[in-house]
C-alpha cells in the first residue's frame, strides 16, 4: 500500500478557508505593502502549504491571467514543476520532494519555527517545454491573527550559477585541456623519432578536439536553452555514431586503467539525426561513467535497435544513491561536489529531448550497475 507522502503533509484546505485567509490579509493595507516591498516574489503559505498571498512580482512569475488562479496552489504547482502531480498527493509528497530546497525550507521552518535558506532547482514545463530554473528561497514562519503562516520568498540565482559553471569549465577543464595541448606540442617540438612524433600528433588532435568538443558544447547548451539551437539532420549509420563517441575517450586519461570497450551492430541501421549532437551527448554520458569508475572495472557503450527505436547505452558499474538519483538532470547539479559543475547530464537532456525528438533515461541497481540511455526514433 503506498504511503500518503514520502515528505510533508498531504492534507489541503478546503477552498473557503483559502478564501477567508486571502481575505484575512487582503484587508490589511499594511501586510500588501510588506508583501510589495520585497526585491523579489513573495508569497504567504498557510499551514498546508497552500498559498493564501501575493505579491505583484509573484503574479507575473506564476504566469496566470487572473491574480485568483494562484490562491490555493503549492509552490511546485505554481511554478510548473515537473514532479508536482507526481503521487501520492502531489507537490510536497512525492520522492522528488525530499530532496527539493524549497520542499525543504517550508517544512523545517513550519516544523522548527525558524527561517530557513536553502538553494532549489525546479524543472518547469510550460506549453510542453522544460526549463531550468536555480533559486535560494528563503522561509519565515509569522504569527498572523493568532495563526501560523509561512513567508516564502525566491531569489532568481539562475544566471549567478551559469556564471559558476562557464567559470569552472574554463579555468578547470579547458585549462587542463589547453595545458595538455601545450605540454604535447613542446613534446613534439624535441622529438626526433618519426615513430614518437606521430604518437605525439595523435595525442595532439585527440587533446584539440576535446577542447573544441568542449567550446562548442556551452555554445550549444546556451543556443539549446534559448530555443535557436541550429540542428543539422542527416542521415547516418548508428555503427559510425558509436564509433565516434568511443574514439573520443578511448585514448583519454579516463580510460588509463579503466576497461572501456564498445559493442556494434550486427547489421548497422540508418539514423535520420545530428550526428555531432549524438555523439557529443553519448560522449558526456561516457565521460559520467569513466569518472564514476573504478580502475580495472568496466565501461560499456552498445546499442540496442527495435522496431522503431534505437537505443544507445553507456554501463558502468558502480550504483548511484537513491538522493542523486532524484536530482540528476538538474542544471547545476553535481555528484562532485564542486562549485560549477552538473551541466553535463542536463545538457545531454536538453539537447536530445527537445532538440532530437529521443528520450534520456537511466537505471542503476546494486547488483546490476548503472545504464545511461538514449533512445533515438529510428524514422
Amino acid at each position: 500500500m503506498q504511503p500518503e507522502t514520502y515528505f510533508d503533509n498531504p492534507e489541503r484546505s478546503e477552498p473557503e478557508e483559502i478564501i477567508d485567509d486571502f481575505l484575512l490579509f487582503k484587508v490589511n493595507p499594511l501586510i500588501g505593502e510588506i508583501l510589495e516591498g520585497f526585491p523579489e516574489f513573495v508569497v504567504v503559505l498557510n499551514r498546508n502549504r497552500q498559498i493564501v498571498a501575493f505579491n505583484n512580482k509573484a503574479y507575473s512569475a506564476f504566469r496566470v491571467k487572473e491574480p485568483e488562479q494562484i490562491l490555493g496552489k503549492r509552490i511546485g504547482e505554481a511554478l510548473y514543476c515537473i514532479h508536482a502531480k507526481l503521487p501520492p498527493r502531489g507537490c510536497g509528497t512525492a520522492t522528488f520532494c525530499c530532496e527539493c530546497g524549497a520542499a525543504k525550507a517550508i517544512k523545517y521552518s513550519w516544523d522548527r519555527k525558524e527561517k530557513i535558506e536553502e538553494e532549489c532547482k525546479i524543472t518547469s514545463l510550460i506549453d510542453e517545454k522544460e526549463y531550468s530554473q536555480e533559486f535560494s528561497v528563503f522561509t519565515q514562519p509569522i504569527n498572523f491573527k493568532d495563526n501560523y503562516y509561512t513567508l516564502f520568498s525566491v531569489k532568481d540565482i539562475s544566471s549567478e550559477k551559469r556564471k559558476d559553471a562557464l567559470e569552472r569549465i574554463f579555468f578547470h577543464d579547458i585549462l587542463n585541456t589547453s595545458g595538455a595541448i601545450n605540454g604535447l606540442t613542446q613534446l613534439l617540438i624535441k622529438e626526433n623519432d618519426g615513430f614518437e612524433k606521430e604518437k605525439l600528433v595523435k595525442a595532439l588532435m585527440i587533446s584539440s578536439e576535446q577542447l573544441l568538443n568542449e567550446i562548442l558544447l556551452q555554445q550549444e547548451i546556451r543556443h539549446a536553452e534559448e530555443g535557436n539551437l541550429q540542428v543539422n539532420i542527416k542521415k547516418i549509420s548508428v555503427n559510425d555514431i558509436l564509433l565516434s563517441a568511443y574514439d573520443l575517450y578511448q585514448n583519454h586519461e579516463l580510460s588509463i586503467g579503466k576497461n572501456f570497450s564498445v559493442s556494434f551492430l550486427d547489421e548497422d541501421i540508418y539514423l535520420a539525426t545530428d550526428k555531432v549532437l549524438v555523439v557529443r551527448s553519448l560522449g558526456n554520458l561516457i565521460k559520467n561513467a569513466l569518472e564514476a569508475t573504478m580502475n580495472n572495472d568496466e565501461v560499456k557503450l552498445y546499442p540496442f535497435a527495435a522496431d522503431d527505436t534505437i537505443y544507445l547505452n553507456v554501463y558502468n558499474s558502480q550504483l548511484i544513491p537513491e538522493n542523486v538519483q532524484l536530482q540528476l538532470f538538474q542544471r547545476s547539479f553535481s555528484t562532485k561536489q564542486k562549485k560549477g559543475r552538473g551541466i553535463g547530464l542536463y545538457s545531454v537532456k536538453l539537447i536530445i529531448e527537445q532538440n532530437l525528438g529521443g528520450k534520456v533515461s537511466f537505471v542503476s541497481d546494486k547488483q546490476l550497475g548503472t545504464v545511461f540511455t538514449i533512445e533515438l526514433p529510428r524514422s
